[in-house]
């Protein structure tokens, strides 16, 4: 499981069951948007035959969303599921939450067609309104694109503002 920098990374690391070393790979909030998808693409290439799953937003996944072709050409075994809520969602976040909701460079007015983007690299792609696409996410080999969209409006908690100590988070 590899992640970018964002909400995703957030609801990733709460919610994903973390048994052994070394099975999440992440910045830990120290990195890059567009670290998720090298990170996979390097996870699938030191463990073949594994599947590699990739969780990006949005936002994150045109950071480095050039590394399609890099995974459609190896043909890696990763699924990239991104969470799609057509903005920067921690940075919509943190200005709903802490500049009284002053939007600045973070809403999407145009955003491009994910899925049509990773399937324009020869990557099998789904939208999870789609029937049946869990099967086509994750049961053939080679890389997958899996789309799922969320509501712009929906928070990650808890939250903890900058220079606020553990103790001082936001819980919704």
């Amino acid at each position: 499981m590899a992640t970018d920098v964002g909400q995703h990374q957030m609801w990733t690391a709460q919610y994903y069951p973390v048994k052994y070393p070394r099975q999440f790979l992440t910045s830990g909030s120290l990195g890059t948007m567009g670290f998720g998808l090298p990170a996979a693409i390097g996870a699938a290439l030191m463990h073949p035959g594994k599947r590699v799953i990739c969780v990006s937003g949005d936002g994150s996944i045109l950071m480095n969303i050039q590394e399609l072709a890099t995974l459609a050409e190896l043909g890696l075994d990763v699924t990239v599921i991104v969470l799609d809520n057509g903005a920067l969602g921690m940075v919509r976040q943190q200005q709903e939450l802490i500049f009284a909701e002053n939007y600045s460079a973070c809403i999407f007015q145009g955003p491009p067609d994910l899925l049509k983007v990773a399937a324009g690299f020869g990557i099998v792609s789904v939208d999870t309104a789609e029937p049946g696409w869990e099967k086509i996410a994750f049961g053939e080999k080679g890389p997958r694109f899996v789309r799922h969209r969320i509501p712009m409006e929906e928070n990650v908690y808890p939250y903890v503002p900058a220079g606020k100590a553990n103790v001082e988070a936001l819980r919704g």
